[in-house]
């Protein structure tokens, strides 16, 4: 059935779910990073995809984890 909305279009719900899903995760793991190195934020982030192999991909979050400190 993919195959099939991928050539007239159309939303593939169980695969959009799942990249929100990912994203999350990929989101979360960012945060728990930031937080070991003390960090009080995380600045410039960013998401991307990458195809690994046929049928997978991975879901990628960066950003700069920053200590803020008074002036």
């Amino acid at each position: 059935m993919a195959g099939f909305k991928s050539i007239v279009g159309g939303e593939l719900h169980g695969y959009s779910e799942m990249l929100a899903d990912a994203r999350a995760e990929a989101m979360n793991r960012m945060v728990d990073d930031a937080k070991k190195l003390n960090a009080d934020a995380v600045i410039n982030v960013r998401f991307t995809t990458s195809q690994i192999m046929a049928g997978a991909a991975e879901m990628l979050a960066y950003g700069t984890a920053v200590k803020l400190r008074k002036l």
